[in-house]
């Protein structure tokens, strides 16, 4: 995956990120069912990768007296979430690298499509549960394989690699696991590569080279031709602590 502070500007820079952000609202409602349904009163709760605050306002109020701390790699983005959730509290932080001595143990852990961008998954998972309290949950969404299948798909007929991240297979995660797909469709190739820069997901993968354009305007016309649908294969994590 690309660099923390690569990913924090690329965030930061999504100003239009709500108007774009249809699936991350999808899975934040998914998820969402799923923590309400677990959670103990009056809970702890760490969010990593708050965004714009989807998760926390389709969690929090539902969770009488939730002490809920909103964290985010990217400031704009922390702040912006943070602006519709008064009484909730947020500090800036690398989820993957949480730096949290004075507000462990936690209840509840929980991040909803933020993990996908670790650089170690298995290692970032592992630091976040030694915060929970024993018996403690955490549930997080992941991007696994056959995400943008059809947009890998068409760079792959052409004898070319896609840019976007290649995702772990769901039986490589090592945790119990529930997968849903969900699929968006775009007007056209362009529009689907404008949605992910406004989300800001649009950060090749490190070591992409660009790719020459009439080569990309045959992959587009590969991935318009199939319906221009990107389909998002998620992985619901649930990790308890002993």
């Amino acid at each position: 995956m690309a660099d923390a502070q690569v990913i924090a500007r690329a965030f930061d820079a999504a100003a239009a990120y709500d108007a774009h952000a249809v699936i991350q609202r999808q899975v934040a409602d998914w998820l969402a069912e799923r923590i309400v349904a677990v959670a103990p009163s009056g809970p702890r709760v760490l969010e990593v990768g708050c965004g714009t605050g989807f998760l926390t306002g389709a969690v929090r109020p539902r969770l009488e007296g939730a002490d809920w701390l909103m964290t985010d790699i990217a400031p704009a983005m922390l702040a912006r979430g943070l602006a519709g959730q008064p009484g909730a509290r947020g500090r800036v932080m690398d989820g993957e690298h949480p730096d949290l001595p004075d507000e462990a143990p936690f209840d509840l852990i929980v991040s909803s499509l933020a993990v996908q961008w670790f650089a170690d998954l298995a290692s970032g998972l592992q630091r976040l549960a030694g915060l929970l309290r024993p018996g403690g949950r955490m549930l997080v969404t992941t991007l696994v394989e056959g995400t943008f299948a059809a947009w890998h798909e068409a760079h792959a007929a052409e004898g070319f690699a896609a840019g976007s991240p290649a995702y772990p297979p769901v039986e490589s995660l090592g945790w119990p696991v529930e997968t849903r797909r969900f699929e968006q469709r775009h007007g056209s190739a362009a529009a689907f590569m404008r949605a992910l820069r406004a989300i800001g997901a649009g950060t090749p993968r490190e070591g992409h080279r660009p790719i020459p354009p009439g080569a990309m305007r045959r992959i587009a016309k590969r991935f318009e031709a199939g319906g221009a649908v990107a389909t998002y294969e998620v992985a619901l994590i649930e990790i308890v602590a002993p």
